[in-house]
């Protein structure tokens, strides 16, 4: 299955290009070295529009795909998305979490994919990250004096829509599915990644084949010391944790960390 980069509905079409770049050209959350069986069980957690989903289909047309987005105004998308593709994935309009319940969530009409759980939401320093990444790059001289347009404009994008939205444990939903096991969990949520995996109970872990985690450990803030947490508890669990590589996120202390069983 093909998929057309134009035909892919977003919510703005800057994130939909650096997703699709992302998840298709890069294959940040399928790096050389890990594969997926042919009919693999798939859950795709932070899906947002549903890029990784339909990598997913493609690489893996037999898959069984379950994936999940609390957001209104993404999960929208996600739905079309899959339908217009043909994907039979099973879309849960719901975050994942350690409790079965509510939260409140802060969304960046944008930025959705910097949108988080109020309680995990850090505007300021997303609003600072998306500058320095456009001031990094070579036009950014062409600016001069518009930097403080641009400032504006981060403003508008990062202004803050609130939701709230349903949880549910992984487990949960592993154990409604009649699941007996998930080859790849992809979660990508926003700092709220310990979250997910503290939903998951002891008995469904050995059911986990492969993970792709991005780990949120910013100096000064509340995640600091996460990656050592996580990636030692996942050790603990059977997994080998890849090397970690750097994809020029490290600075800003958001990883991407790869496991998977022996």
């Amino acid at each position: 299955m093909g998929i057309d980069p134009s035909r892919i509905a977003g919510v703005n079409a800057h994130e939909t290009a650096f997703l699709y770049e992302e998840i298709f050209v890069r294959r940040a959350y399928l790096p050389d070295g890990m594969t997926l069986p042919p009919d693999a069980v798939v859950f795709d957690v932070g899906a947002n529009i549903g890029l990784y989903s339909l990598f997913v289909r493609t690489v893996c047309p037999d898959a069984t795909i379950h994936a999940f987005e609390p957001l209104p105004p993404v999960f929208e998308k996600l739905e079309r998305n899959m339908a217009a593709y043909g994907v039979p994935a099973k879309l849960f309009r719901c975050a994942l979490s350690d409790t079965d319940g509510e939260a409140d969530f802060t969304f960046y009409p944008g930025y959705t994919t910097m949108s988080a759980r109020s309680s995990h939401a850090e505007t300021e320093a997303d609003r600072e990250f998306i500058k320095r990444q456009v001031l990094d790059k070579p036009a950014a001289a062409e600016l001069g004096e518009d930097v403080e347009l641009l400032d504006e404009m981060l403003a508008y994008q990062f202004r803050e829509v609130p939701y709230v939205c349903p949880t549910r444990r992984l487990s949960d939903v592993i154990a409604e599915e009649g699941l007996d096991r998930v080859d790849m969990l992809k979660v990508d949520v926003q700092r709220a990644e310990a979250e997910v995996l503290r939903g998951v109970d002891e008995a469904h872990w050995p059911l986990i084949g492969r993970i792709a985690l991005e780990v949120h450990d910013e100096p000064g803030s509340a995640t600091e010391g996460r990656l050592d947490v996580l990636c030692a508890e996942l050790r603990e669990r059977g997994f080998t944790v890849a090397p970690l590589g750097d994809d020029g996120l490290v600075e800003s202390g958001r990883y991407s960390v790869f496991a998977s069983r022996s």
